[in-house]
């Protein structure tokens, strides 16, 4: 395990981590767009009103998750911003839609990622920084903004599923021929605020201590969106059919999640390097717990610590659990607060 990343000063003030591959950032256009995505997504897009920002997955027949995005309506447009960075995944995930787009269905499906650098902006004073970039007539948006010179901010309105304050999370895309001077300007206006530029660890590490699931770590084909605490903001119960609703209908009736997503803190030191996705085990008969999805070495939390799947009657906090190697940890209320 690394030397721990101290994110005290984007917890503080802010963060700024500019993407060395830019976000996958997808426009349907057409007079059918939001009726073709209101199929797929379990979000409710079809009532989502232009300059406002949403979170939903698009789900396998079983109701598995299969890619996130974040939603964004313009007048003319919906843009999508699965959590996805390479050319291969936005390949896969055009492809899933176009499964769906039929002969007669007016919509359009453009990538416009190569137009764009993307960056990051975290932390309380996010809002304040990147406020500067925003186009100037258009106050009205809600969550999605667009820029003055061009490009998008998406304004997370909720960046983990929890109650407690999780902090500004601002994702942005600049125009890809003025994205340097306006990242350069922006680097100098966070540093000036005190506070810091994150490079992948970092935002990796904050991602984590704020408890935020992401693809695939977290979210992928073996778990619902329930048993990610996401259910609340990125699945609509009251909307028509889509793909997957009736076992995410009969799972939130039943009531009754096998496992769920908690934190974990390491209790100890560290006797080796902690590979993710092992098992976790009950240390009274070594039994199956749960299983290991994001471990990091935080400075903020004074130890290493994580995101894990853990079943029923072992996710109370305060249950301890340990790997194969003997590490114990304590499992433990999310978000992954910062220590006083």
């Amino acid at each position: 395990m690394a030397t721990p990343y101290d994110t005290r000063p984007s917890h503080a003030r802010a963060g700024l981590h500019i993407s060395p591959r830019t976000r996958v950032l997808v426009s349907v256009s057409g007079d059918d767009r939001a009726s073709f995505l209101q199929g797929l997504l379990c979000q409710d897009v079809a009532g989502q009103k232009p300059g406002t920002l949403q979170y939903g997955f698009f789900l396998s027949p079983k109701a598995r998750i299969l890619f996130d995005s974040w939603i964004g309506v313009l007048p003319d447009r919906i843009l999508l911003s699965p959590s996805l960075f390479s050319a291969e995944a936005e390949a896969e995930f055009l492809a899933h839609l176009k499964k769906y787009l039929f002969f007669r269905t007016k919509a359009t499906l453009v990538s416009e990622t190569k137009n764009f650098l993307s960056a990051t902006l975290v932390g309380p004073d996010a809002f304040s920084l990147a406020a500067p970039l925003f186009s100037p007539d258009r106050e009205e948006e809600e969550g999605l903004r667009t820029l003055a010179g061009g490009g998008f901010a998406f304004l997370r309105p909720k960046a983990g599923a929890f109650d407690a304050d999780t902090g500004s999370w601002i994702d942005l895309w600049v125009p890809a021929d003025k994205g340097d001077s306006l990242l350069t300007s922006l680097e100098k206006s966070v540093l000036s605020r005190g506070g810091q530029l994150l490079d992948d660890t970092g935002l990796e590490v904050y991602r984590v201590e704020r408890a935020i699931p992401t693809i695939p770590a977290e979210l992928n084909e073996e778990h619902f969106p329930a048993e990610a605490g996401l259910d609340a903001i990125a699945v609509s119960y009251n909307k028509g059919c889509y793909v997957g609703q009736e076992p995410v209908t009969r799972l939130k009736f039943q009531g009754q999640l096998s496992r769920k997503l908690v934190g974990v803190r390491l209790i100890g030191a560290l006797q080796s390097d902690i590979p993710v996705h092992r098992p976790l085990l009950f240390p009274g008969d070594n039994t199956e717990a749960g299983s290991l999805t994001s471990l990091v070495s935080s400075l903020t939390c004074g130890t290493a610590v994580g995101l894990a799947y853990v079943k029923r009657g072992r996710w109370d906090s305060g249950e301890i659990l340990v790997d194969g190697e003997g590490h114990r940890f304590e499992v433990s209320e999310l978000p992954l607060l910062p220590k006083e």
